[in-house]
Formats: structure tokens, C-alpha cells, sequence
């Protein structure tokens, strides 16, 4: 996960449950669009003492939507990572988050889905980008984490949004399989061949937004997940926010994950002036096991960019986050976060990490993230540090 995604977590959270691409209709006079983006990046890990990893690729994005009338629209997409030649030879060397099960170059159609709407009803059916607190795009490396699902979504009224589907598979960098091939949510989750049932509510105000989210994965987890968020202004220079969080997950059936049961809390805090943000944020896990898994970033407050709660071994796990994030001007931010994840006893599990990190976004077509992680396990000699950068151009 990004370090600066929890200093705008309450905001992702708050996002439509769709992901950005709408195949709508980008010139009132024709019923047809297309786009994409073109990237590249470049990633190098090392575990102090033990190996190092990297890998270059370009990436890119083609779609075209077109709208057969007021109601029905339909969009398709393919996507793809290219080696350019400049990796290790040897592939234990190359870094595996860029491409197929193989280390390879691939291309895959991404997404294809239609469209129907109707008053206060929208339906999306096929393959697309789907953002949730525990299946979400977590678009920080070539290709984003895509899925195959059957979503209705209802606007009751001005304030309150609600919904439901199925969602059958994943593609991505995160699907734990092969990124290049859609597989089933049960194998994305670490387990076996299921899909997901789920359902959830949205309500927002001026200020004030809370969700709720339900996931059945049959013989694997049920899952309830909550939050609430709040903003607002202390003068006219200075804004904080405030949310609170609770998930809840149990095993099911046949338990494919095997046992599960947790109870996860969470409370963030952002205080912002004059271009700049602090952030505090504690997650604590009540639970007779850790917490709970996600296909995706997670939706854990104080997740850094590779830690998060879920990775901690033992029982009660906890962690914290904090964050300094600066905006130069209106493209550039730089910033600095700082977290640990221990188990209730530290010699069970403890890391702690450190992000620094620069972003840069341009008229909303180019953007840049780069970002080191120093990640220090006290468990073990073997520490890691991390260099990403991402470079996109959007068309």
C-alpha cells in the first residue's frame, strides 16, 4: 500500500464502489470514447544479506466504451506489462509484482462489462476495476487488481446509496496466483476455488460519511466491515478529519483459510494547514486470531507501504501510523510516515517501518510516485528496503 493512502484513507473509502472507468460518453455529439494510460516502473527490493530483487517494465492501458442509448452502455479494455530488456537474467533476481506466474511479459483483456442504468439504478456486469474495503484495484504497480462481477447499485436518495453482487474472479498484481489470469476469489484470498457474496450501504452528508460493508465467501470467511468519517474546518486555514472503524470475520463452511475469528478496531486522525497534513493512526485486533486477510491493500488505517495489520503473527496484534505530508503546490507532495505492527508478545512478531515519498500529479493525465520503505524486523536479520517508482500518463 501507498504511505500516502492512510493520510487519505477516509476518502478512499468514501470513493464509488465502481472504479474510474465509466464508459460514458466523452462528446455530447458522438456515443462512443476511448482511453488508457501508458506507464512505467521500475522496483528493487533487497533482504539485507539475503537476495535482491528488481524489475523494469512499460505497462499500458487501451479502452474504448460506447453507449447504445440512455440506458445501456458497454466498455472493454486490455492491458498489459512489457519486459524491456533491461531485467536480471537470472529470474530468482527479478522482482515478481511486474509479472505473469512466469516472470514474463503479457497482455490480457482487463476489463469488459456493460452498463445499465435506469432512474436510480445502475448495474455493471463483467469484467472491471471494483473498489471495497477487502477486494479493492490498489493500483501501485503495473496493472491494477481487476475482477469479474455482477454489481447493482441504488440511489435512494440524495444521501443514501446502497447495493449488492457477486463477484466471481481477480486479476493483478495481488490475485496470489498469476496476475495475467483471473481466478477465483477463494484462490485470491489464499484459499480454494469460491467466489464472494456481498452487500453495502453508504450513507454521506456534507461532513460526514459512514459504510457498511457484508462479504460471505462460502467456506472461507463472512465478513462485516464499518466506518464512519468526519471533517470539517478549526478556522479557515486549518481542517482535520477524524474516522472510526470496525471489522469483524469469522470462518465458514469448511474454513479453507482455515480458523478464523477477529475482531479489528481502528481510529485515524489527520489535523492539515497550510499545505500541511499530520496523521495518526492505531489499529488493535481483539480477536482469538489475527486479522482478517484481503485481496487488495486492505482496508486497515495504518497500513504502510508494505506492512499492514494482517501480516502480524499471534494474538491482540496492533498497529500505528504516523505521517507528515506536504503539498509544495497543487501537483507535487512530499512526505515521510512511520509505523510497527507487533503481536501482544513482540517476540511473536514486530516490524517497524519507515516511508518516504514523492508524488506529482500534472493536469490529471501524468503522474509520479516514488517511494522508499526501510522495513526492521527485530525478529530477524533479515530487514528489507524498497525503491519504487511509478510513472503514468493517462489519455
Amino acid at each position: 500500500m501507498h504511505p500516502s493512502i492512510p493520510l487519505l484513507l477516509l476518502a478512499f473509502i468514501a470513493s464509488p464502489v465502481f472504479g474510474d472507468t465509466q464508459p460514458a460518453v466523452a462528446d455530447t455529439e458522438k456515443n462512443y470514447h476511448c482511453d488508457g494510460y501508458a506507464r512505467t516502473g521500475f522496483i528493487h527490493t533487497k533482504l539485507r544479506a539475503v537476495e535482491t530483487q528488481s524489475a523494469t517494465a512499460i505497462a499500458g492501458k487501451i479502452g474504448c466504451g460506447y453507449r447504445l442509448n440512455t440506458y445501456v452502455s458497454a466498455y472493454v479494455a486490455g492491458y498489459g506489462s512489457l519486459d524491456m530488456g533491461l531485467n536480471p537474467h537470472n529470474d530468482a533476481n527479478v522482482h515478481p509484482d511486474f509479472f505473469n506466474a512466469k516472470k514474463d511479459s503479457y497482455l490480457m483483456l482487463g476489463e469488459a462489462f456493460l452498463t445499465l442504468e435506469y432512474e436510480g439504478f445502475s448495474a455493471r456486469l463483467g469484467r472491471q476495476i471494483f473498489e471495497s474495503p477487502h477486494i479493492d484495484s490498489d493500483d501501485i504497480r503495473m496493472v491494477p487488481n481487476l475482477v469479474e462481477a455482477y454489481l447493482v447499485d441504488y440511489q435512494l436518495n440524495d444521501e443514501l446509496k446502497l447495493g449488492a453482487g457477486f463477484i466471481r474472479q481477480m486479476a493483478g498484481w495481488e490475485n496470489g496466483v498469476n496476475q495475467s489470469h483471473f481466478v477465483p476469489i477463494g484462490e485470491a484470498f489464499g484459499g480454494r476455488n469460491s467466489g464472494a457474496w456481498l452487500s453495502w450501504l453508504n450513507y454521506e452528508q456534507e461532513r460526514f460519511e459512514a459504510n457498511a460493508w457484508l462479504y460471505i465467501i462460502p467456506n472461507h470467511l463472512a465478513i462485516t466491515y464499518a466506518d464512519i468519517q468526519y471533517q470539517d474546518q478549526l478556522t479557515q486555514d486549518i481542517a482535520y478529519s477524524v474516522g472510526l472503524q470496525y471489522d469483524f470475520g469469522h470462518s465458514i463452511g469448511e474454513a479453507r483459510l482455515g480458523q478464523f475469528k477477529a475482531h479489528t478496531f481502528g481510529v485515524i486522525g489527520t489535523l492539515s494547514a497550510k499545505g500541511l497534513t499530520f496523521t495518526a493512526a492505531y489499529n488493535k485486533n481483539f480477536g482469538k486470531t489475527g486479522a482478517l486477510t484481503s485481496a487488495g491493500a486492505g482496508p486497515f488505517f495504518s497500513a504502510m507501504e508494505d506492512q499492514t495489520l494482517d501480516m502480524a503473527t499471534g494474538k491482540e496484534a496492533q498497529s500505528y501510523l504516523l505521517g507528515l505530508d506536504y503539498s509544495i503546490n497543487d501537483a507535487l507532495n512530499i512526505g515521510m510516515a512511520y509505523g510497527e505492527v507487533n503481536a501482544r508478545d513482540k517476540s511473536d512478531y514486530q516490524v517497524q517501518e519507515i516511508n518516504y515519498y514523492l508524488t506529482y500529479h500534472l493536469n490529471d493525465r501524468f503522474n509520479m510516485e516514488i517511494i522508499y520503505a526501510a522495513v526492521d524486523d527485530k525478529n530477524s536479520t533479515e530487514d528489507m528496503d524498497q525503491l519504487r517508482a511509478i510513472f503514468t500518463y493517462q489519455f
